[in-house]
């Protein structure tokens, strides 16, 4: 995997090839598209709880996109269970949240790497081809693969002739790619997936648990049944669940040691279950056990 920034595409779980030019014309409107900060809405006599640097003083900058339920755009701010503890912290260590929403998924991480945003926020698992851009935080929380159908399909193997989609930017997609071939398509947003599941245009889509399941209860599709995705040989990143992550950037350790700090914090008091279960998410998924990469 190249290192470059302008040769690789950073999506949303997981990290791609791509061509030199999209790359740059993401980060090139993201870099555009950023505006201001809004005013700091910190007590002055407020105590954080770490010493570190920021992008913009007095403000932590997320780059992130709408990605519900793990990431929500809310106005200037950011709900969804990944907004949610993200706002946590910020008020613990008396700083304002501050969403850069532009470019997208394929802008978001290299936003971090090129040091105009903290950290990205969306659902970014932990991979070994991102630890060579970005620093990654400890897992926040788990986030298990599905396979969506109205025929009920249980494994991967049931896809066999059978037309699949999976929203640009899945992890497994490159593989699923391989195995399937003209099969399988990718969509640039999950509705597009979802509306073809529902007209009846493809058979499954292959997506996240928790997005799966909030999509379908703000908009069904009659029939449709989410199954946890079951490790299958010939997808091998269908192994384990993938760790849920905050990147930064790479010469800021600091940020990096609170945020772990802080994520261990929120677990120990129960926050990041009581948070999962708000936005419909198992709180089993709080417990990630050790680190790994994907």
């Amino acid at each position: 995997m190249n290192e470059s920034a302008l040769s690789v595409q950073v999506t949303r779980r997981g990290l791609t090839r791509s061509t030199a030019v999209w790359a740059f014309v993401a980060l090139a409107l993201s870099m555009a598209a950023c505006g201001g900060s809004p005013e700091s809405t910190v007590a002055e006599d407020c105590t954080p709880e770490h010493e570190f640097s920021t992008v913009t003083e007095g403000h932590l900058t997320v780059s992130t996109y709408e990605y519900p339920p793990h990431t929500m755009l809310t106005g200037d701010g950011l709900s969804g269970v990944e907004g949610d503890l993200l706002t946590e912290i910020a008020e613990r260590e008396c700083l304002t949240l501050t969403v850069d929403s532009a470019g997208g998924a394929s802008a978001a991480v290299l936003t971090v790497q090129s040091g105009r945003s903290d950290l990205a926020a969306a659902d970014w698992y932990r991979t070994e081809a991102r630890t060579k851009i970005v620093t990654l935080s400890d897992p926040i929380y788990l986030d298990q693969g599905a396979l969506v159908s109205t025929a009920g399909y249980q494994s991967i193997d049931e896809l066999e002739g059978k037309k699949t989609g999976a929203p640009a930017g899945s992890l497994w997609n490159d593989d699923f790619r391989k195995v399937f071939g003209d099969n399988f398509s990718i969509y640039q947003d999950p509705e597009a997936a979802f509306q073809d599941l529902a007209s009846g245009r493809i058979d499954a889509v292959i997506d996240t648990v928790a997005a799966a399941t909030y999509r379908l209860e703000s908009a069904p599709v009659e029939g449709a049944q989410i199954v946890p995705l079951k490790a299958h040989p010939r997808i091998p990143d269908t192994a384990r669940p993938g760790q849920v992550n905050w990147p930064t950037n790479k010469q800021n350790p600091e940020l990096s040691e609170a945020l772990n700090d802080q994520i261990g914090k929120l677990r120990e008091e129960g926050f990041i279950a009581e948070t999962l279960q708000k936005y419909g998410i198992d709180a089993s998924a709080a417990e990630t056990g050790e680190p790994y990469l994907l």
